[in-house]
């Protein structure tokens, strides 16, 4: 976070946010209502800085088998570069997006993955860091927040994310 943020200063507690257990709650109450999800942030940080108006914030959301239009249109094709995680991952030194599949008790079953989608938005990353760094420092964002949720979740094989990130790229971006 503190690549992203710029700030070695500590960190603001979030307000209005819940932890993995609270967004794990609202994307099962969701998909056992409509087979979507409402989403929920997990996570916000900000830097007690005042002068630093850098924050970054980490959202969870169940997707629609016929909205997946994100994972695939913007593969290689936009601003992201695309990585070899979960179902698909997509970065930029501003924002990254992680795919992975659920199969649980919470929600369609053990034998049925149900779409997962993990959100990092950095607002302001640090304009003198190597994009390259700040693409992997939000897939190590991503990666660290979906294991969590996977493991709440009590996701089959963890949502088929590894244990230890290994960041490989797939494709850069063609813009």
């Amino acid at each position: 976070m503190e690549l992203l943020t710029g700030a070695g200063t500590p960190f603001k507690p979030p307000t209005n946010v819940g932890d993995v257990a609270w967004v794990a709650g609202v994307l099962e109450r969701g998909y056992t209502k409509n087979r979507a999800s409402l989403g929920g942030e997990v996570c916000r940080a900000r830097p007690v800085d005042r002068k630093n108006p850098r924050e970054i914030s980490v959202t969870f959301e169940i997707e629609h088998e016929l909205t997946r239009v994100d994972e695939q249109s913007e593969s290689g094709k936009g601003y992201y570069w695309e990585y070899d995680l979960g179902r698909n991952a997509l970065a930029s030194a501003k924002q990254g997006r992680l795919f992975f599949d659920c199969a649980s008790d919470r929600l369609a079953g053990p034998d049925k993955a149900v779409p997962v989608r993990a959100n990092v938005d950095t607002l302001g990353p640090p304009a003198n860091v190597d994009p390259r760094a700040l693409r992997e420092a939000n897939l190590t964002i991503l990666h660290s927040a979906a294991r969590a949720l996977a493991k709440e979740m009590g996701c089959k094989n963890n949502g088929n994310l590894p244990e230890q990130l290994v960041i490989k790229e797939k494709a850069a971006p063609t813009r």
